[in-house]
């Protein structure tokens, strides 16, 4: 692999902007010494290459020298900084560490559990920051890597040795090359787990601190990629077995078609979702967007794009024995509705398994955040519980389709003709499934503006989805006023119909301004787009907008379609289809509305997770000097109890004084629902007032509880 492979594949996407520009210096070379020269010598030919005379522009060599020297200090200054505030943090841990330990030697510690909570954070930051440590000095390493490739490669193709006193003169003695502080301060770091958070056990404690590959998981992707192949050759097989039997099973022994063929629906959309964030996984990487600080997962277990392309795969080979099932239940003498039941109890096996297989880590994350979108108003929202809600926002018709289904098998299945009411509107229950991917999203802007207290934009985004309840009350009412009688309807129906038109249009509009000025962030200020973008073109953000405004008004084919007669056939196969087309346009939404959290929420080179340790309570340590007690503590305790205030909590609190700013200067350039808030944080923006803004200088006093 050339070094330039190697290094884009190496770097840290926060920083890289930070690197050595190799590509830019050896086409700086390539111009120097002229494309001859340039050129690789061919077999047999060295020695007449050799003893070619190369002409230097000597002002092209004296630029590249001062490109590789502002370079060079450039990495320097960014080196030094980021290993000064490492230094700053190992301090905070460690005095977090040291409170910790008091408290646990304290005979009048009652709470247990709480400290060992508190452990287990301290754990979980100290790890943090220890892949914080690994992740600078891989930098360190490929950038002086990169120096000595391009001076070396200077020197063969100049026949020069200027490149190598260069290296040995220069490079070798500069600021991020001698320093040698963060060997020291990973050794402190190992230290602190060892002896003091995992009591002298050695594996134990490097087992925690584990920082994984940092580049892509090859060996292990090789297998994830035979088992995606397998997977996605089976389907293959599968739609030509499906074909052939749909082609020779009889006309008339079709029965209770549109329940199976929405339950089937439910694991079609939910593969094609599946595949969808995997690609954009992948553009995400190859952006250099770092969707894994963004979510907040575990750096040293996450699903990378190849893992996901699996699990699609294999949710597309449940949907294919379900699929199967259906269409040869005629041979087989089985009732058709078994095939979407025996894909259900699949899909629901694989999330639910109790056992290390099939990422079982992530199946468990998945469970949680389900749980904390559901339960929407009684957790603070973080960046990951939102994003889920907008992705179920797409997947309505998923919910629709699992309540038809069940309708089916509860109701249906003993009353003839009833696959068309389980799809009325008539009970109620249908329009109350529609509307739970708008409410969870309205709760959750609810429970923001009451942990910020910021009506904006956390109270007009709730406005924003709770238009989505006008439109299905309005459209549901319209339909229950439609399948009434011709003298019955009357009025009233073409009242709710036109009162669903306006709701859908203010809807469109509502939610399609918001995507493009605060989910994406475009259109800011002065600029035409954005004052930093991170794909490279242009027109990939036209397209995106234009995509955006024809996808959000799609339900018009509702209108014209729908109300024209369409048979109940018809009407399925046009959902299906918009049911797509709206999957597609979250897939587009989604790299942009990630880029914009990156360019806005990432800053200061944040590149792993902000780890909040629980507050310590501090009525389990006196306060008053004891012996063998250090008073740097006591003092500590004095002012956090004074004060009851972490660096997360200050963090917070000036994004809330410049968020206001932007308000009032009318720049906001995120939808507010992003960040990396944590409850501790906003409750306190919440019950303090701008008078804490007064004290940051005693507050920067206190150890931090983030890493």
């Amino acid at each position: 692999m050339r070094f330039a492979q190697h290094l884009s594949s190496h770097l840290t996407p926060e920083w890289r902007k930070n690197y050595i520009r190799y590509d830019e210096l050896k086409k700086m070379i390539y111009r120097m010494v002229g494309e001859s020269a340039a050129k690789p010598a061919e077999k047999g030919n060295e020695e007449d290459a050799d003893r070619k005379q190369v002409h230097v522009d000597a002002a092209l060599e004296e630029q590249f020298f001062r490109d590789i020297q502002q370079q060079l200090n450039g990495i320097d200054s960014f080196y030094h900084a980021r290993e000064a505030e490492l230094a700053h943090h190992l301090r905070e841990l460690e005095g977090e560490v040291d409170v910790l330990m008091a408290m646990l030697a304290n005979k009048r510690t009652q709470n247990l559990r709480s400290s060992k909570r508190k452990r287990e954070s301290l754990k979980l930051a100290l790890s943090e920051y220890y892949l914080n440590l690994a992740l600078l000095q891989n930098y360190q390493q490929l950038n002086h890597t990169g120096f000595r490739k391009i001076l070396k490669k200077f020197d063969k193709l100049a026949r020069s040795k200027r490149g190598g006193r260069f290296h040995k003169e220069v490079v070798c003695k500069s600021t991020f090359w001698v320093s040698k502080q963060i060997d020291d301060l990973i050794l402190q770091t190992e230290t602190i787990m060892i002896d003091k958070l995992e009591d002298g056990q050695r594996r134990k404690a490097m087992n925690r601190l584990r920082v994984p590959p940092l580049e892509s998981r090859s060996q292990r992707s090789h297998w994830v990629t035979l088992r995606a192949g397998l997977f996605m050759g089976i389907i293959l097989v599968s739609i030509i077995v499906v074909g052939v039997g749909v082609f020779y099973r009889p006309s008339d022994s079709w029965d209770n078609l549109t329940p199976i063929l929405r339950g089937l629906r439910v694991g079609f959309i939910v593969t094609i979702w599946f595949y969808a964030f995997a690609i954009n996984t992948y553009g995400w990487r190859r952006g250099g967007v770092n969707n894994v600080l963004i979510f907040e997962f575990d750096p040293r277990n996450f699903l990378n794009f190849v893992q996901l392309f699996e699990v699609a795969s294999l949710l597309g080979v449940f949907l294919f024995i379900g699929l199967f099932l259906f269409v040869f239940s005629y041979w087989l003498g089985i009732p058709g509705w078994v095939g979407p039941l025996v894909m259900f109890g699949l899909l629901f096996l694989a999330f639910v398994l109790p056992l290390p297989l099939l990422y079982s880590r992530s199946r468990i994350w998945l469970g949680k955040e389900l749980v904390r979108v559901i339960l929407a108003p009684f957790f603070a929202v973080t960046f990951s519980d939102f994003w889920i809600a907008d992705q179920f926002n797409s997947l309505a018709v998923v919910f629709l389709d699992i309540e038809f289904f069940l309708c089916f098998m509860f109701y249906g299945l003993h009353s003839p003709g009833s696959a068309i009411q389980c799809g009325s509107v008539t009970y109620g229950l249908r329009s109350v499934v529609a509307a739970l991917p708008a409410w969870f999203r309205f709760a959750q802007c609810l429970r923001r503006y009451r942990d910020t207290r910021l009506w904006f934009p956390h109270l007009v985004n709730a406005g924003k989805y709770s238009t989505s309840f006008f439109v299905i009350f309005f459209s549901s009412l319209a339909a229950g006023l439609r399948d009434r009688s011709a003298d019955q309807q009357s009025a009233g129906y073409h009242v709710a119909f036109i009162l669903w038109i306006v709701s859908a249009i203010i809807s469109s509009m509502y939610t399609f301004t918001w995507d493009i000025k605060m989910d994406w962030g475009l259109f800011e200020g002065k600029y035409k787009l954005r004052s930093e973008l991170i794909y490279s073109k242009k027109f990939y953000y036209v397209l995106a907008i234009i995509e955006d405004l024809i996808f959000r008004s799609l339900w018009t084919l509702n209108i014209s379609v729908g109300e024209a007669g369409a048979s109940f056939l018809e009407g399925n196969i046009l959902g299906s289809v918009l049911a797509i087309m709206e999957v597609f346009r979250r897939f587009v939404w989604n790299f942009f509305r990630l880029e914009n959290e990156h360019l806005n929420n990432c800053g200061q080179f944040r590149v792993v997770r902000d780890i909040s340790v629980h507050p310590l309570d501090l009525r389990e340590v006196p306060l008053q000097d004891e012996e063998g007690a250090e008073p740097t503590l006591t003092a500590h305790f004095q002012l956090q109890r004074k004060m009851s205030l972490t660096l997360t909590d200050i963090t917070s609190l000036r994004q809330r004084k410049g968020s206001e700013e932007s308000v009032k200067s009318g720049r906001e350039t995120s939808s507010g629902d992003s960040g990396f808030s944590n409850s501790t944080a906003l409750n306190t923006i919440r019950e303090s007032g701008e008078e804490d803004l007064d004290n940051i200088s005693d507050i920067i006093t206190l150890h931090s509880t983030t890493v």
